[in-house]
């Protein structure tokens, strides 16, 4: 009977997983316009690949699936992983409900697979392992974005000096500042810092006032060395001083910090260096020195 039960409970959690998946491709093959998903993600090819979480649920970012899953998270969420996504740089990439989509299907299927492990391997895991495996992947989407915001605000801390001084030279050399950023950002490499500040430019032709687009920038950032930056152009533009030796001030000070910043992040390198240390390589040299001593004791005692 408990058998019978199984296999007809199988039946009916297969059929629905079958239907969920027909339907979802189905409807992702009728509009190649709604295939996009509101993300970008572009190629494989790309050098930014579209995340694991994104991409085993992409048939369900979409119509009623989407708003099935905006419907378990609180509205409040959605500005604020707004916010998340633009720090991230990944505003081009994903829209919110789209991401918050891909989180809500990513733990129910991951959940969804190790219930059925759970109930019908011949050695299942402990429920705790599952439940852990579960609450991993709810939070997997946010240790994601977290790590590319601290990777991008490590990439604008090492290009702001860069950046202040070419714009320092630009505008010695004659421009306003606006004209600097569009010489910088057509000249100097490509980075994060120069995509925002092409965006200020944007703000800026679409009408905003040039504090006004750049404290939205600094919101966007969320960065001390980016809100000094913009505190100090933004003052200076009202007293009507001279940015470009304003900028060249607040590059030297930038310098500074990051200097300061490197010697605090080696200091703290090598007092993470001692558990390791201890852990691995005081043992292997104790065992060097005890095991000669010991050989060297079972020797001389086989010799007499």
């Amino acid at each position: 009977m408990y058998i019978n039960i199984l296999i007809v409970g199988m039946a009916l959690i297969g059929s629905a997983l079958f239907y969920l998946v027909f339907t979802s491709m189905r409807a992702a093959e009728n509009s190649a316009a709604e295939n996009r998903l509101g993300s970008d993600w572009g190629s494989e090819d790309e050098e930014m690949k579209a995340p694991s979480y994104i991409k085993y649920t992409k048939p369900l970012l979409k119509g009623s699936y989407l708003d099935i899953a905006l419907g378990f998270f609180p509205k409040s969420w959605v500005p604020k992983y707004k916010s998340k996504l633009i720090q991230a740089g990944l505003r081009k990439h994903v829209d919110v409900e789209v991401f918050l989509g891909a989180k809500f299907w990513f733990t129910v299927l991951v959940g969804f697979f190790l219930l059925l492990f759970f109930l019908f391997s011949p050695s299942p895991p402990p429920p705790l392992l599952c439940i852990g495996a579960t609450v991993f992947a709810f939070v997997m989407p946010d240790m994601h974005i977290k790590g590319l915001i601290k990777t991008r605000q490590d990439d604008i801390r090492i290009a702001l000096p860069f950046v202040a001084d070419l714009l320092t030279l630009s505008m010695e050399a004659g421009l306003d500042f606006m004209g600097a950023i569009s010489k910088v950002i057509n000249k100097a490499p490509m980075s994060a810092f120069l995509e925002e500040l092409s965006h200020v430019l944007k703000d800026i032709q679409l009408g905003s006032t040039r504090a006004t687009a750049m404290k939205e920038m600094s919101k966007r950032i969320d960065m001390p060395e980016i809100s000094s930056f913009v505190a100090v152009i933004v003052s200076a533009d009202q007293m009507g001083a001279s940015v470009g030796a304003a900028l060249r001030g607040q590059s030297s000070s930038m310098r500074v910090v990051r200097l300061n910043r490197a010697e605090k992040l080696g200091a703290q390198a090598s007092q993470k260096m001692i558990i390791p240390m201890m852990v691995f390589i005081l043992p292997a040299v104790f065992l060097m020195i005890a095991g000669s001593v010991i050989l060297s004791s079972i020797t001389n005692g086989g010799g007499s």
